[in-house]
């Protein structure tokens, strides 16, 4: 039943991209695609008919953005009324010149595999963002289990590499756009015009520099074909130095696209936004400055916002307080990724460190540990230290820190606006916690 209702769904999105011909920008990569996603959409949306799907990047979640169809709570009548609308919503992208969608792999089996996803799309712009042990727990069963650490994380790595970069090697666009420290699996993909970011003066777009502060954060490239520099300004969010490479993708879509660098610069610096859960700034009690990134956690993005909340908490002068969850999905990685990010907490003035889920529990030790989230929310409500940053990192699955930051919002006006806050999520949540 259930391949039937992945090829159905398939079969309808494929009628409305062959119907309305959209230019697809696809975007894979192990952290930072949806704010990649965003910041496409935000350069692009002034100069063109372009939509982004925003809800869903898996063999589920791709069918029904094109479709704009709502999967509801997952349940049997949602299925059911997924199934009726779907012929009836094949004009959903009538009039859209460009779509981007996100492709997201979680393991090297159909349907949850690259080549799976590019039987839905097939991207004439695809993006390649990075390369890090994500969903490893996926992986293991096609990496030798003799090999253990660092080793077999460089194996499961390149396995995952392999897969991300079909999007190159396989779909073929016209342009490939990727991060010169992920492209050693880009043999192949001939035809496409390629184009890197990253540190090396080799790359096309180099990384120059990225400053942040509480008011805006800054980032800076070198264009090497132009020989010139181009900076991007955005206010009224905190970004960690992981996303030089978002907005790197980001220049090299739109230079490809054929925008001015002031169109560029314009549409980031007026339309940017992250999406929930992600980096958002938000008041707390105690004079406290909130740093929501729960929406998700691995090792990369933690240590990336861990080296911001350093740097903002030296620059303000404010104690920096570490709410850590954990990372979800990595298998027999666990033990090593968790320990990783332990050094580091180690190694920078963390003046609380608080951690919620098990693998915290047995590989952060020197922590305080909690069961739940509304445990340690309803903790930091009562001893947050004042004028304090606080950082909020953590899977999703068990673990829903979004939940321990409602309990220290100055304003609760703003926990709409925290990550799985619709009704599906809310009556999970109520679920688990009650489950505890």
């Amino acid at each position: 039943m259930k391949t039937f209702v992945l090829y159905y769904l398939r079969f309808f999105a494929r009628l409305a991209l062959f119907i309305h011909k959209p230019k697809i920008i696809g975007i894979t990569g192990s952290v930072g695609k949806s704010s990649t996603r965003n910041a496409i959409y935000a350069m692009m949306k002034d100069y063109f008919k372009v939509k982004a799907i925003k809800e869903g990047n898996s063999e589920t979640g791709i069918p029904l953005g094109i479709l704009g169809i709502s999967p509801g709570h997952y349940h049997l009548l949602d299925w059911l009324r997924i199934m009726l609308f779907a012929p009836f919503k094949i004009n959903n992208l009538k009039g859209i010149n460009y779509l981007i969608v996100e492709m997201g792999i979680d393991s090297p089996l159909p349907p949850k595999n690259m080549d799976y996803l590019l039987t839905i799309v097939k991207p004439d712009i695809a993006v390649v963002l990075n390369v890090y042990p994500v969903h490893t727990m996926q992986f293991d069963g096609i990496v030798d289990e003799k090999i253990t650490g660092e080793k077999r994380i460089k194996e499961i790595i390149e396995k995952i590499a392999e897969e991300k970069f079909k999007i190159i090697t396989k779909a073929k666009p016209k342009i490939g756009i990727f991060n010169e420290l992920a492209s050693f699996h880009l043999g192949g993909g001939r035809g496409t015009k390629l184009t890197s970011f990253g540190q090396s003066d080799e790359a096309e777009i180099k990384f120059l520099d990225y400053q942040v502060s509480l008011k805006k954060t800054t980032f800076k490239y070198l264009l090497k074909e132009e020989n010139k520099e181009i900076e991007v300004n955005i206010r009224n969010f905190v970004l960690p130095r992981g996303y030089l490479e978002v907005f790197a993708a980001t220049i090299a879509v739109g230079k490809n696209l054929g925008l001015t660098d002031n169109r560029i610069i314009k549409g980031l610096s007026d339309n940017f936004t992250v999406p929930s859960g992600r980096g958002s700034i938000f008041e707390g009690i105690n004079s406290s400055i909130i740093i929501d990134s729960s929406y998700n956690a691995s090792r990369a993005s933690v240590l990336t916002f861990l080296e911001m909340a350093e740097t903002l908490s030296e620059k303000e002068n404010r104690p920096l307080v570490f709410l850590m969850g954990d990372m979800r999905e990595l298998g027999q990685e666990a033990k090593i990724e968790h320990e990783t990010v332990a050094k580091k907490i180690l190694d920078i003035n963390v003046s609380q460190v608080y951690c919620v889920g098990p693998n915290t529990k047995k590989y952060i030790r020197y922590t305080r540990w909690f069961k739940t989230a509304i445990e340690v929310g309803d903790y930091l409500r009562k001893t947050l230290p004042y004028q304090s940053i606080i950082l909020v990192k953590g899977s999703q699955n068990e673990i829903f820190l979004e939940e321990a930051v409602k309990k220290i919002l100055k304003n609760k006006s703003d926990a709409k606006k925290l990550c799985r806050q619709n009704d599906f999520w809310i009556n999970k949540k109520k679920e688990f916690f009650q489950g505890v």
